[in-house]
């Protein structure tokens, strides 16, 4: 295995900690609602903000959590900002997932287990979170390892409050 590769899987693992951290209510702050995100605090360095969709459309049966995090790690004053997205299924390995933000702006995932997000090195959180705070709704499009394809609709009202939310807290 090469150093780019070791380095890709620490940061899968170091972001899959960072989602259990976040399912771990001890300990936790709520900061406020903003609509339809709710804004936490794990301590000054962690924050984040969560949503559920508005609407899931596919045919499945059952599905686990659903929901999108964007979180602040301000550990070492990294000041980093990270978009995950819990689809509730696993992925086949080495597959995308897509958002599509008003029509307009189109992003794809990297898949690991659950969850989809842009990876670590990569200057897209950024720009997933600029279009975020300009939107009025996020579509998450993913297929699970069964081939089952999914629509999950997120409302992005409030995401600019909470978002400066999370910044002002975890500064």
């Amino acid at each position: 295995m090469n150093f780019k590769n070791i380095l890709i899987l620490i940061n899968i693992c170091l972001l899959l900690f960072s989602f259990e951290a976040l399912s771990d209510d001890e300990g936790t702050k709520k900061i406020g609602s903003f609509e339809n995100w709710s804004v936490y605090a794990k301590s000054k360095n962690l924050c984040y903000m969560i949503a559920q969709p508005e609407k899931s459309e596919g045919e499945y049966k059952v599905r686990g959590r659903v929901r999108i995090v964007v979180y602040r790690n301000n550990v070492e004053n990294q000041n980093k900002n990270a978009v995950g997205i819990d689809f509730g299924y696993s992925f086949p390995e080495n597959s995308k997932a897509s958002i599509k933000i008003d029509n307009k702006k189109k992003f794809k995932l990297s898949t690991f287990g659950q969850t989809a997000w842009t990876g670590s090195k990569t200057k897209t959180d950024k720009k997933i979170i600029e279009a975020m705070i300009k939107g009025n709704k996020l579509v998450a499009l993913g297929q699970s390892r069964r081939g089952t394809k999914t629509k999950d609709t997120y409302s992005l009202d409030g995401f600019a409050k909470a978002y400066y939310e999370i910044n002002n807290y975890c500064s």
